[in-house]
């Protein structure tokens, strides 16, 4: 009897010392098992073995009670030799969308705003014009990027020149092209009526309003929203200083990013700053003044098909590794930022680079926090049909149309290294018939195989209009040439010689402005949606319909011999063959951009 009393005392006895010891030491752990400890060393270990692309970046991994590892690395200026440290300033990018939605859920919980109300009820009477569905576009919607907007072609890119958020959403506004609710297509345009919204209720400028109500709260003094920098003398000095750089560390100069549609990407901050933003979030204070607010925040508002897997959270999108965190990534013209947090284990990660689409620090370093990044499921691989697909996001009307299926088609065969299936944890379904893939990042749509044929036989028809006319000036040209040298008469009639050229050229001039606009699209240069672009393939629309018929309208082949008349009919064909071009991609629309 007294061994087995002797017995309990010390079982109790060893729970009692043992149990808090075990607790103690599986809260040093990160989710990825990682000692935090540890963790700073991993962390510089893995920039060590990255520094040869590496321009600047700083990071911060922290709970709710404060920083774990803070680090900054690498140079603002590599030429100059400034480096990161504390007083440095990093363009957020797209993580400006979460004050748009902590706005949001701020003026839901003082009862300004219902989440499933029709938002034309929030707007200037008529103010969407391009609206395709009678179903209602909610704040939901907007909060999921599933409005059904096609890419805004200024929404993202247009430079600030004084105009107003409400005065930038109200021209050029993309088509609706999806049915609300039943598609994810990120979209700036979708968030910055979101922020029209917010400045409506709250009887503020979104600028004014972010201040007060987020920044101001949280001691952020070092933190900036409008284009230019112009709410903040700091940052606005402090942004001189720095360079950019592209993901191999190669100097693309000063990369400013002055964006008119502010709210949906222009902040600005000290990575002191972003954290106080981050950790507020993680810790759940000071920005709402009721839990159920919290609550409702980080509550599932779209899901992926056909499963109860969290998608997005009121804004807060979703990246899956060894733990589910929600966040936000962004990219600028020459930095890009990611915050991500881990709500069940109490973890938060900020980064913040001044590289323009890096995701060495971005993506993959998050691995060393929260554990490898989520697969898709090997019955996705073996159920996925393969063929052409097309990111939702994109242009479907107007001049852009011209790159959708360049830019945002590709061909994804039936196998392993499937880029759609393999990059990013993803899930496959079905809308109205049609394939989809839908990803953290959004949906992309498998596209019918004629369609895409019609789009390439466009462009081949272009090239060979090009083709046509280049051979044809140098061919002409020298015939001339030796003409002249020869002092021979020409066969062919003057009015017809001069037809021939300036329908080349004409031809040409078209080429020129296609190769001038997609040097500027892939190079980042906005100048890309000028609307000088547009109005010259307007004119050079009328010249190349004047040209194509204008040989059948004078009767000059009566005077022609039959090769003559070949190569006439040709001539004729290579203007029909840009004019269609410009026609089937409306690229004469220089109003809509």
């Amino acid at each position: 009897m007294k061994k087995s009393i002797l017995f309990i005392i010390l079982t109790v006895l060893t729970l009692g010392i043992f149990r808090p010891v075990h607790a103690q030491a599986a809260s040093q752990k990160l989710p990825s098992g990682t000692d935090r400890s540890q963790i700073g060393q991993k962390i510089q270990d893995y920039v060590k073995e990255h520094e040869k692309t590496t321009a600047g970046m700083e990071t911060a991994v922290f709970d709710t009670n404060g920083t774990i590892y803070r680090g900054n690395f690498g140079y603002m200026d590599k030429e100059k030799g400034i480096k990161a440290d504390d007083s440095s300033v990093f363009e957020w990018g797209s993580v400006t969308k979460l004050t748009v939605w902590v706005s949001v859920m701020q003026l839901w919980e003082e009862g300004k705003i219902n989440l499933e109300e029709d938002i034309r009820t929030y707007l200037p009477e008529g103010f969407l014009k391009n609206l395709r569905y009678d179903k209602p576009i909610t704040m939901l919607d907007l909060m999921n990027h599933q409005a059904g907007f096609e890419e805004a072609s200024h929404a993202g890119y247009l430079e600030n020149k004084g105009q107003t958020i409400e005065e930038i959403l109200a021209v050029n506004q993309p088509a609706q092209i999806f049915e609300p609710g039943t598609t994810t297509a990120y979209s700036n345009y979708g968030a910055g009526l979101a922020s029209y919204i917010v400045e409506r209720l709250s009887g503020q400028n979104f600028a004014d309003y972010a201040h007060e109500h987020i920044f101001q709260p949280l001691g952020m003094d070092k933190t900036s929203i409008l284009p230019g920098f112009t709410d903040n003398d700091y940052v606005r000095d402090k942004r001189k200083e720095a360079q950019s750089y592209d993901i191999e560390g190669k100097a693309i100069g000063s990369a400013y990013f002055h964006l008119g549609l502010y709210p949906v990407g222009q902040a600005a901050s000290t990575m002191e700053d972003f954290q106080k933003f981050a950790q507020a979030l993680l810790k759940k204070d000071k920005l709402f003044k009721r839990a159920e607010t919290w609550t409702t925040l980080y509550t599932a508002t779209s899901t992926y098909p056909g499963t109860d897997k969290l998608l997005n959270a009121h804004g807060f999108m979703v990246e899956g590794y060894g733990t589910m965190v929600l966040g936000h990534g962004g990219n600028s013209t020459g930095y890009s930022s990611y915050i991500l947090l881990d709500l069940k284990n109490g973890i938060g990660l900020t980064v913040m680079t001044n590289q323009k689409g890096e995701d060495i620090y971005n993506v993959q370093m998050p691995e060393l926090i929260f554990g490898a990044k989520k697969k898709t499921d090997k019955a996705a691989f073996e159920n996925f049909q393969p063929g052409y697909y097309r990111s939702a996001r994109y242009f479907e009307t107007g001049p852009l149309s011209l790159v959708r299926s360049l830019f945002y088609t590709s061909y994804a065969p039936k196998s392993m290294d499937n880029s759609l299936l393999s990059q990013n944890y993803a899930v496959l379904s079905q809308e109205g018939g049609q394939e989809k893939v839908t990803s953290s990042t959004g949906d992309t749509l498998k596209i019918p195989d004629a369609e895409i044929q019609k789009d390439q036989a466009m462009y081949l028809l272009a090239a060979v209009g090009l083709v046509y006319a280049v051979i044809n000036l140098i061919i002409s040209g020298g015939i001339d040439m030796i003409r002249l040298l020869k002092k021979t008469a020409a066969k062919t009639p003057k009015k017809l010689r001069i037809w021939n050229y300036v329908t080349s050229l004409a031809v040409l001039a078209a080429g020129l402005n296609f190769a001038l606009f997609f040097l500027a699209m892939t190079s980042g240069d906005i100048s890309f949606l000028a609307s000088w672009r547009y109005m010259i393939y307007a004119g050079l629309g009328l010249i190349l319909a004047a040209c194509a018929v204008y040989p059948l309208v004078a009767k000059a082949w009566k005077e022609l011999s039959k090769s003559c008349i070949a190569l006439t009919v040709l001539t004729s064909l290579s203007a029909l063959a840009i004019l269609a071009n410009i026609l089937y991609w409306s690229l004469y629309q220089w109003w809509v951009i």
